[in-house]
């Protein structure tokens, strides 16, 4: 069962007698003394005092359990009176922190030992406290507004639980840590130095984890505020005066730690100063079903559940606890004790393992430590791991001391040429060709392209379809010393001539059918001339030597440029060495298990860099590569080629594997997944009787850069970890390591780091960037992509930096979106876009391959969407598809994903209630469709959350009174229609719509 949003639990243990009659006649009189806090409040008297001492612990564990599932959101508190012996009880309180508060355990507790100890008769009640009978109306509206501007920028939920977590099932769990004396004074005098309150310094410090902690500059997380100072009888005041309100705090790594702490002061005021609204109404000005999902709160000492006063005639306090659960995934709680500071963090077992909580409890307490003897330094300088942590973290990253010597294209394919000469290398539509035969030709080429031009340092386009003639380029290009720039001849013209114009070739390769795509001004080599041919033809086939004037290729000599599409919209060149060639060869054939008998499928086009890693593969292993036909390889017609070419090596997007029946292919012995995330279902369908491997990695760190484990079902399939040769930092903003769990952007590091851009030395100079972990003036790319360490020493692909939409004013990434969808049973592989709605709005648009034999609704789906996401996250609209449109690439191409349907067709029953009439034109008004019928349901008509409150506006000047939740559980005009009430009985549904909230 999910924990409440907020609870007390109070125990006292007591020595003395104490007759049932008696303590009934005290409740009674706590029930007349406060009437309205203690409302509806239950107690009982339960026996625990039997000789096993096994089976009273039990029992006492089995309370506590049933303290917590009664507290749910509004119920009445529950007072329990636990026999131990005949001598000895315990009283337990257990209520909702707003029903009664912390401190009013404290005065009921208190008032009821005293009761029982010497009874005195009933009393008159106590003064009833109301937040608006001391509120204003002028004073709410100057709060509100002031509550706006504080939260102008938070358009996001900041949360530490990953996404699609459901609640929790389980009670917090702690970890505790003492400041030192001497540091805890230094930390006191910095408050009154500077007269910040702790409340201050501890909201700065963990506003600073928090940051650390979710990778994000704008954070929000939970404080304590009380309103009883506003009370003439405070410290006796029975109620639920403390409320967990929004603490917005803004993190710039290159800020004074001062300075945010003074902003957090100035924050602090203005929240105390504006405290008319309460923490629902401050969160409904946002319009987030939920701000945050972390607390932070200072405590007082000496505040025992019970003040434990002298004179209580027969009954002795030796024993007390408090709990709060803040219903959160992280609270921190510092309280003051005697000389110092006690720092708690209750973390939820289910998210966070207890190395987790002392690590984040850790990084507080340096943080503190900062404050106290640092304060001028800047935010993104303070150190949250400790020097061996972050040593270990930079050790596990980095594996560049395990990279083999390093080897160029030319120096590959010599070595296996004179191992395995008589190997098949390339087949292609039934033409076979040996290793020995193919170095002849790529010799013979090698020749004639020198003779036109080519050399060290320039470039060869090579606009040649796959083909025995493309990779005899390739290998040719090579051995001149110049770089190969492939060019896939289906691309767009216009496209083609922009490479082409960028790039400056020396020299043009083609073939007869793929030189009609060059622009007129450009002429190339024909490879398939007959009088090429017939030239080549007469040059040596030998491998060139210096006293050909020919110079060794250096590994540092650019190798290809291979052209990836920019965000300025126009494709961008990155240039590659040879430097990390041996690298990539020895983690594929390694990984992949390739041998001289494999058969690989040239699956990418030689335009995309994946067809590096299937030539090297090949060339390193002996082994033979299979050209397939012209055409898109996927569903039947991949499987078709995988079976007749007798493919048992093959490197494909998930969208193409999951295109094709792995049981349909028995000589495939490894797949490996790259170029996009792969689901746990895929996975797991492919893994059977084979080697399944996850890779990734960037064009800028020449191909791959981590490679997995062979793979079993997982929920979230790891990318693996830095394959021999290359560094994996992930890294905050400011640079710092992160340990696992925590998000951070990957940079890349090692012999495979390319150059850069080509003729852009701006861009190459702000993605490719000093790595401070080296010490050899090396480089580190910058990839966009959010990562995290896995507990295994693998990584989890989380996204991109980059990959967000915003839309109705939050800021979204869809990548969340896809990833909970493909989590629902159904569902194979996700894909969700934006796209405009028949409003004239935006709605995210999931499309969706269902799982093998499966059929999902689309109310199943939006119920699971609907269980992981906010509102304003759930998809507007499904498609469902038997296979996704793919580029000539074999990836994704999100612009062929076609437009949903119209929402299915209603039985056609026009409103008739006049509520009914009203809420279907209210629909149609806030949706801009036609008149809704009265089954027509309003998300699948493109409703939204911050569609719904128009409606529940609408509603309310036309007499109905809704909430949020009423629409969510009742979307169609009939059934909202039912349960809707009349404005008269709007304060009554105000208080449970704040509830829900």
């Amino acid at each position: 069962m999910a924990m409440p949003s907020g609870s007390v639990v109070s125990v006292v243990e007591v020595e003395g007698l104490v007759d049932s009659v008696v303590f009934a006649a005290a409740v009674d009189v706590l029930l007349k003394r406060h009437p309205a806090p203690t409302a509806g409040l239950s107690w009982r008297e339960v026996d625990r005092s039997g000789p096993d001492q096994d089976s009273r612990r039990t029992g006492l564990d089995r309370l506590a359990t049933e303290d917590g599932e009664a507290v749910v959101v509004g119920a009445p508190p529950r007072l329990t009176l636990v026999r131990l012996r005949a001598d000895a009880f315990q009283l337990r309180l257990a209520s909702d922190r707003a029903v009664l508060d912390a401190p009013s355990h404290r005065v009921l507790l208190g008032e009821l030992l005293e009761e029982c100890a010497a009874p005195a008769g009933a009393v008159g009640p106590a003064p009833v406290e109301d937040r608006v009978a001391w509120t204003a109306e002028g004073e709410r509206g100057e709060a509100e507004r002031a509550w706006r501007i504080r939260l102008a920028e938070v358009d996001e939920p900041t949360l530490v639980a990953p996404a699609g977590s459901a609640g929790y099932s389980q009670r917090p769990e702690r970890v505790e840590s003492e400041l030192p004396t001497d540091l805890a004074e230094r930390l006191l005098v910095r408050t009154d130095d500077r007269r910040l309150s702790l409340d201050t310094i501890v909201h700065a410090a963990w506003g600073l984890v928090l940051s650390w902690l979710t990778n994000r500059r704008n954070v929000v997380f939970g404080g304590l505020r009380s309103d009883r100072s506003r009370f003439p009888v405070a410290e006796t005041a029975v109620g639920g005066f403390s409320e967990i309100v929004p603490v917005p705090c803004a993190v710039n790594p290159a800020e004074p730690i001062a300075d945010l702490l003074s902003r957090t002061e100035l924050d602090g005021t203005l929240i105390a100063e504006h405290s008319a609204l309460g923490a629902a109404e401050i969160h409904a000005l946002v319009g987030l079903p939920r701000l945050f999902d972390t607390v932070a709160v200072v405590e007082d000492a000496g505040l025992d559940p019970v003040p434990a006063p002298e004179g209580l005639p027969g009954l002795r306090v030796v024993a007390q606890e408090q709990w709060e659960d803040f219903g959160s995934a992280l609270a921190l709680v510092v309280r003051r004790s005697e000389g110092g500071l006690r720092l708690n963090l209750d973390f939820r077992p289910e998210l966070f393992t207890q190395a987790d909580a002392e690590r984040i409890l850790a990084a507080f307490s340096r943080t503190f430590r900062t404050i106290a003897d640092e304060p001028n330094q800047p935010v993104g300088r303070v150190q949250l791991l400790d020097d061996h942590e972050q040593r270990r973290i930079l050790a596990d990253s980095d594996a560049t001391a395990d990279g083999v010597p390093a080897v160029t294209l030319v120096e590959l394919l010599e070595q296996t040429v004179a191992r395995t000469p008589g190997n098949t290398v390339v087949s292609f539509s039934g033409q076979h060709i040996s290793y020995d035969e193919l170095n002849r030709r790529v010799n013979r080429l090698a020749r004639l392209l020198a003779d036109r031009g080519a050399g060290p340092e320039q470039l060869v386009a090579l606009v040649v379809p796959r083909s025995i003639e493309m990779v005899t380029a390739v290998l040719a290009v090579a051995k001149t010393g110049a770089g190969f720039l492939p060019i896939d001849p289906g691309y767009p013209a216009d496209r083609i001539a922009y490479m082409l114009g960028d790039a400056g070739p020396a020299v043009v390769c083609t073939t007869r059918t793929a030189a009609a795509v060059l622009p007129q001004d450009v002429s190339g080599i024909v490879l398939d001339d007959p009088a090429v041919a017939a030239e080549a033809a007469g040059l040596s086939d030998e491998d060139p030597v210096a006293s050909e004037h020919w110079a060794p290729v250096p590994p540092a000599a650019l190798a290809y440029v291979i052209y990836t599409s920019g965000s300025t919209g126009r494709p961008k060149g990155v240039a590659v060495t040879h430097a990390g060639l041996a690298n990539l060869v020895a983690a594929k054939v390694e990984r992949m298990d390739v041998d001289e008998q494999s058969r690989i499928l040239q699956f990418a086009s030689p335009s995309f860099d994946a067809f590096m890693t299937e030539l090297l593969a090949t060339i390193g292993a002996g082994a033979t590569l299979v050209v397939p036909p012209p055409g898109i390889l996927a569903g039947d017609h991949l499987a078709e080629v995988l079976v007749a070419e007798r493919i048992t090596h093959v490197v494909l997007p998930p969208v193409a594997a999951a295109s094709v029946s792995p049981e349909s292919l028995p000589d495939l012995r490894s797949l490996v997944l790259a170029g996009e995330a792969s689901s746990g279902d895929l996975i797991a369908r492919w893994a059977p009787g084979r080697r399944v491997i996850n890779a990734y990695g960037p064009t800028e760190a020449t191909v791959c850069a981590t490679m997995s484990e062979p793979l079993s079902a997982d929920a979230t399939p790891p990318i693996g970890g830095p394959i021999p040769g290359a560094a994996c930092y992930v890294l905050d903003e400011a640079l710092r390591p992160v340990p696992a769990g925590v998000p951070g952007e990957l940079y890349l590091g090692g012999a495979g780091l390319a150059r850069g851009y080509l003729g852009r030395p701006g861009m190459t100079a702000e993605r490719f960037v000093a790595n401070p972990f080296a010490g050899d003036g090396s480089r580190m790319y910058r990839t966009g992509d959010l990562v995290s360490w896995r507990s295994d020493g693998g990584l989890d692909f989380l996204g991109r930096s980059d990959e967000q939409v915003k839309l109705r004013g939050f800021r979204i990434e869809l990548g969340e979106v896809e990833r909970v969808l493909t989590n629902h049973p159904g569902v194979d592989r996700a894909v969700a876009v934006v796209r405009e709605d028949g409003a004239g709005g935006r709605r995210i648009v999931v499309h969706l391959i269902p799982s093998a034999g499966a059929a999902p609704t689309m109310a199943e789906l939006r119920e699971h969407a609907g269980r992981f996401l906010p509102d304003f996250m759930v998809p507007g609209a499904f498609v469902l598809l038997d296979a996704f449109p793919l580029t000539p690439n074999g990836k994704l191409d999100r612009r062929a994903l076609p437009e949903p349907d119209a929402a299915p067709a209603p039985s056609g029953r026009a409103p008739s209630t006049p509520e009914e009439i009203a809420l279907s034109r209210i629909f149609s008004e806030v949706l801009g469709v036609a008149e809704v019928d009265a089954d027509r349901n309003f998300f699948e008509l493109g409703g939204n959350s911050m569609v719904a409150i128009t409606v529940i506006q609408k509603a309310r000047k036309a007499g109905l009174a809704i909430s949020p939740k009423d629409l969510v559980m009742n979307p169609t005009v009939e059934a909202l229609a039912a349960i809707a009430g009349r404005t008269d009985q709007a304060p009554r549904r105000a208080e449970a719509t704040t509830a829900v909230k």
